[in-house]
């Protein structure tokens, strides 16, 4: 597609990266000079209309949370010769895994205040996805993405070509697992019902890589990682962090709870706890987040 222009006003130029589902193209909207990012499906399942409707879903969940720390979506649409796309801004940086594994190469992790700082625009922007009735489905760190210092900065949640949304039709066949395994919910691979703390499992999943420089689960395959997320006891967390409060364990055990009922119910409540214990963490990163993230009174 590279040079090609679609609709008759997306210039395509190279491609920036691909999933299971599409294409994601560098831009020139030609209407008006700007540069943007434009997502395709992969030729082999444009035909397919489940996966039309699957973009034009992501379409609508990100224009709903415009506003909130979401990609940007500024248009979907369809040429007259049937390719299904979607317009978005155009990101320069790098997505929290690239950071995540740059860091952990030389054995270091996120300090405290860093860890805060970054996914605190993903807490909030989940919490206005799910209060709207979407469901992620795939929080992790390659779909968290952090915005170069040249383009302003920030922090933008990524991809929701997954995303389950409250009262429509769904899309996921019976028994097939949605989500990327180290992060996904017990529920989920146990493909049972689940509602949005599925991802608040996921995004404490992210929290634990962040401050422990690895996955919750280490396992060598996909069935080794099945049997420790939905039946080995939780992974301790104060093991890796000696400048952390021992009950960021008790935080971990409620974060990735094997039942949802036993889980934190919203993604506030696990965030608010989690600012209360890191601000009682010892070192010079802690003072700051004392001095920054405050509770609600």
């Amino acid at each position: 597609m590279e040079g090609e222009t679609l609709d008759g006003r997306y210039q395509l130029h190279e491609e920036l990266g691909r999933g299971g589902h599409g294409v994601v193209h560098r831009a020139t909207d030609l209407t008006n000079g700007t540069q943007v990012a434009v997502k395709l499906l992969r030729t082999a399942i444009e035909d397919d209309p489940q996966y039309a409707e699957r973009l034009r879903r992501e379409a609508q969940s990100l224009a709903a949370l415009w506003g909130s720390s979401v990609v940007r979506v500024h248009g979907f649409g369809a040429d007259p010769e049937g390719t299904v796309y979607m317009v978005m801004e155009l990101l320069e940086g790098e997505n929290l895994e690239v950071h995540l594994r740059d860091i952990e190469t030389f054995g270091d992790k996120l300090n405290v205040f860093a860890v805060l700082q970054t996914l605190d625009p993903v807490a909030r922007a989940l919490h206005s996805a799910h209060s709207m009735g979407i469901i992620h489905r795939d929080v992790k760190p390659a779909n968290i993405f952090l915005v170069s210092p040249d383009q302003g900065g920030g922090v933008r949640l990524m991809d929701f070509g997954l995303a389950k949304i409250r009262g429509a039709e769904a899309l996921t066949a019976a028994g097939m697992i949605a989500g990327s395994p180290t992060y996904i919910a017990p529920e989920m691979w146990l493909a049972q019902s689940f509602d949005h703390r599925a991802d608040v499992y996921s995004f404490g999943a992210v929290v634990y890589r962040a401050l422990s420089g690895r996955a919750p689960f280490k396992a060598s395959s996909n069935e080794e990682l099945f049997i420790a997320v939905t039946t080995a006891p939780r992974p301790k967390l104060s093991t890796y962090r000696t400048d952390l409060p021992e009950e960021i364990d008790g935080w971990v055990e409620r974060a990735l709870a094997i039942e949802r009922d036993h889980r934190y119910p919203y993604i506030p409540t696990l965030w608010n706890e989690l600012i209360r214990i890191l601000r009682n963490a010892r070192g010079p990163n802690a003072e700051r987040v004392r001095q920054t993230f405050h509770l609600p009174g």
